[in-house]
């Protein structure tokens, strides 16, 4: 399904890439040029694939379970499907910059944190009116309907844990105008980046004279860092330390503060998203560390990260119930640690070994 793109996508890196600044058609591309476009071929372009494909399986799913709804492996291969889309969502979002900046993309796919049920009780209500309910008005809906997170709500809630929930037919009308709103951003999300469409791509592989976005490479780098340090920070201040009152062993524990905590894939969530942020930095910003003659401080952020990526490890259950558990806590402490040692190296030691400038950060909470 995805070739002729693919197709389309190989000959604009190769165009690109010759015309990326300090390389000319006779000459290699750039080290910089050359980490931007594995970073677009081998990352932001499969990810935004993935989640197309991640989020048109949901709807089909959600489709058979309102068909079969008295078929309990139904619902769980519904909910398996937005397990999975919802981590592809968790790799995919760290890319925050271009497309994904426009019309409140990022909510219209998940609200979170969400400290006063916010999305529960708006779901409830919609759920409760007589407005229609389809794709169409949905678009045009509150950010808080839109989305995995209220599918989440639907699918995994205690309070609709009875299947039966799934013969109401204004329930499965939700479920799938949700869904098939999900997949409508996904797809616009592909689409703004791919050669066929608004071609993003050229926008990030063409820093220069005439880019609005990225008038210099180091524009370009400055955009990777960022996405980087804001996903991370994140990861420790709002997934891991929010639910602790700011970090573990703080002693104010609340397990509804955790991000995903209905689905139970809160930990894998931060997984996934720690391993895109890796991979970012190993593909798009470690090359050219190295090719600059900064590759002592590349191999520290490695090793960061690969420590990072140790400590939050899986646990034997849930991190909902984990979190209550004394014996989890040295693990969590340490992974929390372990994210404090990896921030300064990015936050800090990164952007001037490269002189680039990280914006604003509302995540920031050091």
């Amino acid at each position: 399904m995805l070739r002729p793109f693919t197709v389309l996508l190989a000959a604009a890196l190769t165009v690109l890439a010759a015309c990326s600044p300090k390389s000319t058609p006779s000459s290699a591309p750039s080290p910089t040029a050359a980490a931007l476009s594995k970073t677009a071929e081998n990352l932001i372009l499969p990810w935004h694939q993935a989640f197309v494909r991640d989020t048109s399986e949901l709807r089909q799913r959600l489709e058979s379970l309102c068909q079969n709804p008295s078929n309990p492996g139904e619902l769980e291969a519904s909910r398996e499907a937005w397990r999975n889309a919802m981590l592809s969502w968790q790799v995919l979002q760290v890319v925050n910059f271009g497309p994904i900046q426009e019309g409140n993309q990022a909510w219209r796919v998940q609200f979170w944190p969400d400290t006063h049920n916010r999305v529960g009780q708006k779901v409830e209500a919609l759920l409760e009116d007589e407005t229609p309910i389809d794709a169409a008005t949905m678009a045009q809906s509150n950010v808080l309907v839109q989305g995995l997170s209220a599918l989440e709500y639907v699918l995994f809630d205690p309070s609709r844990a009875a299947p039966a929930q799934f013969d109401n037919a204004r329930v499965c009308l939700f479920l799938q105008a949700a869904a098939a709103n999900t997949q409508a951003v996904a797809e616009q999300l592909l689409k703004e980046w791919s050669p066929e469409g608004s071609n993003y791509l050229e926008t990030f592989l063409s820093p220069g004279e005439g880019n609005l976005a990225f008038p210099e490479t180091n524009d370009v780098l400055a955009a990777l860092v960022s996405a980087i340090v804001t996903s991370m920070e994140k990861i420790k201040n709002k997934e891991l330390g929010e639910p602790f009152g700011g970090r573990p062993g703080a002693g104010r524990i609340n397990p509804y503060r955790l991000e995903l905590w209905r689905s139970q894939l809160s930990l894998p969530a931060m997984q996934a998203e720690l391993a895109a942020n890796e991979q970012l930095f190993a593909t798009g910003v470690q090359p050219v560390l190295e090719a600059q003659g900064q590759k002592d401080l590349a191999n520290r952020i490695t090793a960061a990260f690969k420590d990072s990526r140790e400590r939050l490890a899986p646990l034997p259950a849930p991190l909902f119930t984990q979190l209550q558990e004394p014996d989890a806590l040295p693990q969590l402490q340490a992974a929390w640690d372990s994210l404090g040692q990896l921030l300064p190296l990015l936050k800090t030691e990164l952007p001037t070994a490269l002189q680039v400038h990280l914006g604003f950060n509302s995540n920031d909470g050091d």
